[in-house]
């Protein structure tokens, strides 16, 4: 049997957060890490650095999980589960982050800076609480943790290498050095630090436009090609390896994914959750390509990019190029992806039928996003016309530009 404490005796009770306390302290995390996420798709097409763009990739669609966590956790003791902090210092640090002068100042303002000071706080925040009576808020803590602690183990060797050649430069020293002043200005990620004065902006900040072009890497020397006729299916191998160079190119789907996360930022918080999900898994998608290609002895950074895609998709309002992602290119996909699943079963190619059901997986529930969400998103923008009207409009569109492989520009 257990032995419970004399009630007449307790033993002493370390000093631990109050409620109110606890639900500042979670909604500022909260409101943190949801502002990351929405700077870093804004940022994401215009990131050159391959790998670099893959890991903010993942790390949009993390930051998205913490977030759901902390809501999830937040809407049982406060409502509105979602609060814009009272506080103004800590609003202006995390408005700012967009502002970066460069890709290299902006991760190093996020992942040398930010995150590291969010670790800080969500350590201390975890071992501060009750351990019994706020368990959701610690479990939540912990697995953000988790995710946090392994983003730097992935990103910082990625920084470090990249000013070995080079990338570091003294627009991006000072924007760390002034994200860190704003992040002192605020009291730190808790708020409960001392604070230093406001800082002064630096004359490298930049005024954060979103891109219409996708930059890719210097070791990407075929940008811009036209689309190739694929082999036939009946030439197994051919076909096979024009398939997964496709997949390697997939970068260009997660992109524009950022670009209508980013766009449509005040859509309910469900959307963005669905949508971090699928901007990442597209970019997996784009690893699978490589993967496959480098298994058998192919260099991905060879394969086209086809760039002009996304330019041509950035002419459109973000919902018109969700339509034409999820009702077009994700619909229409599947027929051809099944045929290709028997093929690989048939030649005894495990492993790009793997691959293959996977991607089925992920398209289905991206289709579904796009049943689900484009109504609400004409609602939001205040569209007149019906969904299945402004469906069809949109695939008229995407059958004579995208799938003529004709992309016209307009000039404005």
């Amino acid at each position: 049997m257990v032995s419970l404490p004399d009630s007449t005796s307790p033993a002493p009770v370390a000093v631990t957060l109050p409620i109110d306390a606890n639900r500042r302290l979670l909604n500022r995390y909260r409101f943190l890490e949801h502002e990351i996420m929405q700077v870093l798709a804004g940022w994401m097409p215009a990131l050159g650095h391959f790998e670099t763009k893959c890991e903010v990739g993942r790390t949009i669609w993390e930051c998205a999980l913490h977030v759901n966590a902390l809501y999830l956790r937040l809407r049982e003791i406060q409502s509105p589960a979602f609060q814009r902090p009272d506080d103004a210092a800590f609003v202006r640090l995390a408005a700012e982050l967009r502002h970066a002068p460069d890709e290299h100042a902006l991760v190093r303002g996020i992942y040398r800076v930010v995150l590291p000071a969010l670790i800080k706080a969500l350590s201390d925040h975890e071992t501060a609480t009750f351990p019994n009576s706020d368990l959701p808020s610690v479990y939540a803590i912990k697995h953000a943790l988790l995710d946090l602690r392994s983003q730097q183990e992935r990103v910082l060797p990625l920084l470090t290498a990249a000013e070995a050649e080079g990338a570091g430069s003294a627009a991006a020293t000072a924007w760390e050095r002034y994200v860190q002043a704003l992040l002192d200005a605020s009291g730190g990620v808790s708020g409960t630090g001392p604070r230093a004065a406001a800082p002064t902006p630096p004359p490298e900040r930049q005024e954060f436009t979103p891109p219409r072009e996708a930059a890719r890497d210097a070791r990407f020397t075929n940008r811009g090609a036209d689309f190739a006729v694929m082999p036939p299916e009946e030439d197994y191998r051919a076909h096979t390896i024009e398939e997964f160079e496709r997949y390697s190119t997939e970068m260009l789907a997660a992109e524009t994914v950022a670009v209508v996360l980013y766009g449509l930022r005040d859509m309910p918080w469900e959307f963005q959750f669905d949508s971090a999900r699928h901007l990442y898994d597209e970019v997996r998608h784009c690893l699978m390509g490589y993967e496959w290609m480098r298994r058998n002895g192919l260099d991905p950074f060879q394969s086209p990019q086809y760039l002009q895609v996304f330019r041509w998709r950035c002419q459109f309002p973000p919902v018109m190029q969700y339509c034409m992602l999820t009702m077009g290119n994700e619909v229409h996909a599947f027929p051809y992806r099944h045929r290709r699943v028997e093929a690989h079963e048939k030649s005894g190619d495990r492993l790009s039928e793997q691959f293959v059901r996977y991607d089925i997986a992920d398209e289905t529930q991206h289709v579904r996003f796009g049943h689900r969400w484009l109504p609400e998103m004409l609602r939001h923008i205040g569209e007149k016309r019906s969904v299945d009207t402004y469906t069809a409009d949109a695939l008229k569109v995407w059958e004579s530009q995208y799938r003529s492989g004709k992309l016209p520009l307009n000039v404005e």
